[in-house]
């Protein structure tokens, strides 16, 4: 069942009044630590990142040193920044690193983050060329404990810095084994781009993307607002649904700038409304903002020195990869051997996870994303683009697969081959809730962006006969398929899997091309903005301008690990493209209001070249939430985001997911609702972006 356009953007427009509705926090000035001096070893320690760190962020510690000085084990922990932590020539580091004493606490800072790292990996490792590396996740917040020294408190936040305290234990220059510590500051970013602006701009502009574009916004609000000559306060206010739904709001101008990589392309769809409800296209420009990329991507580890780590270059084959992604675990099984050879990593502990619930993801939003790869392999392999010719797929068994952006109603469906979710929050949960002892991998179809946040890898793909021209999404692979993309008519770029069907991929000055790259576009108005009166909104008008042109030049230095920028000729048809913003013509009905601005009565789009004009009120969100209960296709099994779903206010959690099956048949609502209150959270200071459940170590 699909819902209604009317529904859906009732729904998505009572986002985009709850964000115009939020309440401005300013931000606390930044408290500076103590200057505490590392003692000299004759050992190296790097840590990266260790600056505008988020909850739950996976760190990397490298430890290095020469035969001479071995290295016996390491530890690590967030502990009390200001303190000078000291060598201890003991047995155990110094009491001032004691667990639960002083000054590091007995439980994490977060749920998201590790306790205590203890690793031997560098008595192995330690005097190698790279050295030895580990990671670990560190959390945001508040934690207290109480212990010898009493009740304890220590917060870590984008006012608070603390500090990672690294004690390695190993031979001294008097060759003498001692621990030695190492302290490195860590400082956190404020991840509520409202509040670090010190509200909203007066005029304000709303948008609307996937949630895949989180940490782009929060990046780009929170420096553009701080740039010299910038708008007091937050110049967007961002509702995150699924990229259809951004894109209807678009057309019916709840939203003054959507993000989607395929805009109002005909055969996805996007924008437009059904055959019995159909919505006018919004007469607009796109302006490319940055490159992403389509990957299938590995999450958990595999043991490394007592620890579990991420896994490294990992290789696959077109052709696997298509049975993978057509017919589930099961249509690998030919498969295995070859992988397995090709990836050690999977030797020990296999390729999937028994205890998670993900074995191999995929979102059950309306996106780009989806229609992306499922094209991109009915183009490239369509001879194996096909449900698995096995009776435990019943009718539906050798049928042709094709070219889908909501997976839930595909047609034939992926019942018994991907797990589909709702929102990233329930994958980056489905990995970080598996203990130190569960290896194996979970698998997902997803973004470079949303891989890169989840600690995933992306697989490494060969197209070629020999198997022997692995690519990735690296920088070089995605700016070289730029060149192999088709130009649509109204100027955007897509994938061309054509030009990948039967070789080793265009080489572009000797570079590989990573044949899954895309645009990321901003779909921005071509008409100047009006508000509910039809007076023009120049204050807004003039910020969407200064917000385009500081995304496609300042904000390209500023992109999310994942998102790559733009190329020269990219940036010259983002230029292009910005200078016809505004120049559309406006028809105007006075009767409904705007987008932006602030409007709380009603939502609706002005009338304009193309755009039929619809309203929304907020009263229609009961009607609108009763009737997407049904929402989830039927037999269609859905990860639901519950972490989402139950963040307002103090409403009780949803349980997110069965032990049994590791599937939770939420259907519409939840989903729905979710999505809503991540719009509130988004631009009231509550959204935690990288939320994740506990962890065992």
């Amino acid at each position: 069942m699909r819902f209604s356009p009317l529904r859906k953007i009732a729904i998505c427009s009572v986002a985009l009044a709850i964000v115009a509705l939020s309440v401005t926090v300013f931000p606390q000035e930044r408290k500076a630590g103590a200057v505490v001096e590392n003692f000299s070893s004759p050992w190296t320690v790097s840590v990266t990142p260790s600056t505008s760190l988020l909850d739950g962020q996976l760190i990397t510690v490298n430890v290095k040193t020469d035969v001479d000085h071995p290295m016996t084990v390491v530890q690590a922990q967030v502990c009390r920044s200001g303190v000078q932590y000291m060598p201890s020539s003991g047995s155990d580091p110094a009491t001032d690193f004691t667990l639960g004493g002083a000054n590091c606490p007995s439980i994490p800072v977060s749920t998201s983050g590790d306790i205590r790292i203890a690793d031997d990996g560098p008595a192995t490792y330690g005097t190698t060329d790279a050295g030895y590396s580990f990671q670990m996740y560190v959390g945001v917040g508040t934690v207290n404990w109480s212990g010898s020294d009493g009740d304890q408190t220590m917060t870590c936040d984008e006012t608070t810095p603390c500090s990672l305290v690294v004690e390695t234990r190993g031979k001294d220059d008097a060759g003498d084994y001692r621990w030695i510590p190492f302290v490195r500051e860590l400082t956190y970013q404020v991840t509520d781009p409202i509040s670090g602006c010190g509200g909203k701009a007066a005029d304000f502009l709303a948008t609307a993307s996937s949630d895949r574009m989180i940490d782009s916004w929060v990046r780009w609000a929170l420096e553009q607002c701080h740039l010299p000559g910038a708008q007091a306060g937050a110049a967007t206010v961002q509702s995150f649904a699924e990229e259809s739904l951004a894109m209807e709001s678009f057309s019916l101008g709840t939203a003054d700038i959507a993000y989607s990589a395929v805009g109002y392309d005909s055969k996805v769809g996007f924008g437009q409304g059904t055959a019995a409800e159909p919505i006018a296209m919004r007469d607009y420009v796109a302006v490319p903002v940055a490159l992403n990329a389509m990957v299938l991507a590995v999450g958990n580890g595999v043991p490394s020195g007592g620890r579990k780590v991420p896994y490294t270059n990992i290789k696959m084959t077109v052709n696997e990869v298509t049975h993978l992604l057509a017919g589930g675990s099961s249509a690998i099984s030919g498969d295995l051997s070859a992988i397995v050879e090709r990836n050690p990593q999977f030797v020990a502990n296999g390729l999937f996870a028994p205890a998670s619930p993900i074995a191999l993801g995929a979102t059950a939003q309306d996106e780009a994303t989806s229609w992306l790869f499922t094209n991109h392999f009915d183009v490239v392999r369509p001879q194996l683009w096909k449900v698995p010719d096995d009776n435990a797929f019943g009718p539906e068994r050798g049928m042709d697969r094709g070219s889908y952006s909501r997976l839930p109603t595909a047609d034939p469906s992926f019942g018994g081959v991907l797990d589909l979710f709702t929102g990233r929050t329930t994958l980056d949960k489905a990995i970080k809730k598996l203990t130190k002892n569960d290896y194996g991998g979970v698998w997902a179809i997803t973004d470079a962006a949303t891989a890169n946040a989840l600690a995933m890898t992306p697989v490494q793909i060969a197209y070629d006969g020999d198997s022997v021209n692995f690519v990735g999404p690296t920088q070089a692979a995605m700016n070289a398929a730029v060149t192999t993309m088709t130009s649509t008519t109204d100027g955007r770029l897509l994938p061309d899997p054509t030009k990948f069907a039967d070789s080793s991929g265009p080489e572009v000055d000797g570079q590989l091309s990573y044949p899954m790259t895309y645009v990321e576009y901003a779909i921005v108005p071509k008409a100047p903005l009006v508000d509910k009166s039809c007076a023009p909104r120049s204050g807004s008008q003039a910020l969407l301008t200064n917000w385009l042109k500081y995304v496609v030049n300042e904000g390209q230095s500023n992109l999310p690990g994942g998102l790559q920028p733009i190329t020269d000729d990219l940036k010259a048809a983002a230029t292009a493209a910005i200078a016809q913003v505004g120049t559309g013509a406006v028809t105007c009905n006075a009767a409904v209001s705007t987008a932006g601005g602030g409007s709380t009565d009603s939502v609706g789009a002005p009338s304009a070249p193309g755009v039929v004009s619809r309203t929304a009120t907020k009263s229609g969100t009961t009607a609108s939430a009763t009737a997407v209960a049904a929402g989830a296709a039927a037999n269609t099994q859905v990860l639901a985001d519950a972490e989402l779903a139950s963040a307002l206010a103090d409403m009780g959690s949803f349980d997110d997911g069965s032990a049994m099956s590791g599937l939770l048949a939420i259907g519409g609502l939840v989903a729905v609702f979710g999505l809503l209150v991540v719009s509130a959270m988004a631009t009231s200071g509550k959204l935690n972006l990288r939320g994740r459940s506990g962890k065992s170590q």
